[in-house]
């Protein structure tokens, strides 16, 4: 990290601390979240911030003064949860250039295979990349809940925001895995067990109702309560559904729609998303499951985005004996039904 860049940083995060911690004033909290954006620009790290925070407190705190070590907590719980909702998207551009840099000219390539191969080592390396900080988040962000309980001092109003970062930060760790398998040509393991789609589901729309509200996007979710639970592995099936999510906010116009539904039908339970977005073409949809493809309407629409995500969701729903249907008109819209084997009957205790 640049000294620059590291003394701005320590300098905004240590005056806020001494603000937060003097004052104790809730509305500094949410300063404190945008924080992050300057620390993700300037390539701080979370062991950076840390670094920072501990820093600052062991130059404005007393030890022995635990009402302000638990004020000092809550301004760092702040930022890392507003970091890690935010890496997701970062990581998304890292690894879109990461393509870019590793794309050959097909004129001039010998072999399209090693071309790909090329693109999946690179892809291979920013992934390990990705790791460290999205497991610093988690950790640190547990670790901070623990010692908040530990004093009677959380704030109820962040468990929604601790969800929205768990998310966030495990459908990245589960997409490093994807791109690590692929890199291998193999699948990670899968653990199939019975889940509760419903409570998975409900974590996606919520996580994508972020992405969605930035873009004035209308995002519902109809999930009946009786929906039964389903087999699978619950990385896969956070994947599956974030991708699908993602995909249809992604490519939607601004003041458009994304619907999210679920039923049982049989032996089955179906997991529909509608959107009214760009829409995909007869002759592309034969090749939307390919490994970096991407239409040419979704190159305009988002410049983000490397063309595995569907070939990732596709591997992962046939891994889980599941089924994944198509239907689009360009202009109109795209829907993805989903299916997974329903679980019957669901074993005690499971959650």
């Amino acid at each position: 990290m640049p000294s620059d860049a590291n003394q701005a940083s320590d300098g905004s995060y240590t005056s806020l601390l001494e603000r937060f911690c003097r004052t104790k004033d809730v509305g500094l909290l949410a300063e404190a979240a945008t924080l992050s954006e300057g620390f993700i620009g300037a390539n701080v790290g979370p062991m950076d911030i840390k670094a920072i925070h501990d820093a600052a407190v062991s130059k404005l705190i007393d030890s022995n003064d635990l009402d302000a070590l638990v004020a000092a907590h809550r301004v760092l719980l702040e930022v890392l949860v507003a970091y890690g909702v935010a890496f997701s998207a970062i990581s998304e551009r890292l690894l879109a250039e990461a393509d870019a840099a590793a794309s050959v000219d097909p004129v001039r390539s010998e072999d399209a295979d090693r071309a790909s191969q090329e693109r999946l080592a690179l892809l291979a390396v920013v992934s390990h990349e990705l790791g460290n900080p999205l497991m610093v988040v988690k950790v640190n962000v547990a670790s901070i809940r623990r010692f908040l309980e530990e004093r009677g001092s959380w704030p109820e109003e962040l468990d929604q925001r601790e969800e929205d970062v768990e998310v966030a930060v495990s459908r990245m760790l589960a997409l490093r895995e994807e791109l690590l398998a692929a890199s291998r040509d193999e699948r990670r393991e899968l653990e199939i067990v019975p889940l509760h789609l419903q409570r998975i589901l409900r974590r996606v729309v919520r996580w994508g109702a972020l992405q969605a509200s930035k873009k004035r996007i209308v995002l519902t979710e109809d999930c009946p309560p009786d929906l039964p639970y389903v087999m699978g592995d619950d990385g896969a099936v956070l994947s599956i559904l974030t991708n699908l999510i993602s995909n249809a906010v992604r490519y939607t116009e601004p003041e458009g729609s994304v619907s999210v539904t679920a039923r049982r039908e049989d032996s089955r339970v179906i997991v529909q998303v509608a959107d009214t977005g760009i829409g995909i073409s007869e002759e592309d949809q034969l090749r939307i499951y390919e490994r970096f493809y991407r239409t040419d309407e979704a190159k305009k629409a988002a410049s983000a985005g490397i063309g595995l995500g569907l070939a990732i969701t596709r591997d992962l729903v046939s891994a889980l004996a599941g089924t994944i249907e198509l239907t689009s008109q360009i202009g109109r819209g795209s829907t993805f039904e989903v299916s997974f084997p329903a679980s019957s009957p669901i074993p005690e205790g499971c959650l």
